[in-house]
């Protein structure tokens, strides 16, 4: 029998953060912990150190490269999958820096493509929500025409 996977939530949305029981209702996912702020994420990191962490970067304002670094000091293993509603591409390359293994965009992403984009980086792939794809590598492209 397969172990379940150790996921966290860090979301400012109450909403977001209740995912926890589609995630379950999915299947092969236990919900660790919810956390709505830097601070509560960071000592939820602490405590539980999940195999993965759902992490708002809305709930840590212009921290969340800094707060994937702080996640990866203090839970070595866990994997993280950043979400936000605006797609900044300057801030998804940052996570990525930082060690995140995932960007999905609130709202285009369900409950089963969150489930799979779990699995993904629990397994150590890299997942990029689609909606970003093709705006990152033109960031890249034009990046690389201004050098």
């Amino acid at each position: 029998m397969q172990q379940s996977i150790r996921v966290a939530i860090v979301d400012q949305d109450a909403v977001c953060r209740q995912m926890s029981a589609l995630l379950e209702s999915v299947g092969g996912f236990t919900v660790v912990g919810e956390a709505s702020d830097a601070d509560r994420a960071l000592a939820l990191m602490r405590d539980s150190r999940p195999d993965v962490l759902l992490l708002s970067l809305e709930a840590l304002g212009s921290n969340g490269p800094e707060a994937v670094a702080q996640v990866h000091t203090l839970s070595p293993g866990t994997q993280v999958i950043v979400w936000n509603e605006s797609g900044q591409e300057t801030m998804v390359l940052e996570t990525f820096r930082q060690g995140a293994l995932g960007h999905l965009v609130r709202g285009q992403a369900g409950p089963e493509e969150i489930a799979r984009a779990i699995r993904a980086v629990h397994r150590g792939e890299a997942v990029l929500s689609p909606a970003l794809a093709g705006r990152i590598l033109d960031e890249v492209v034009q990046g690389l025409r201004e050098r």
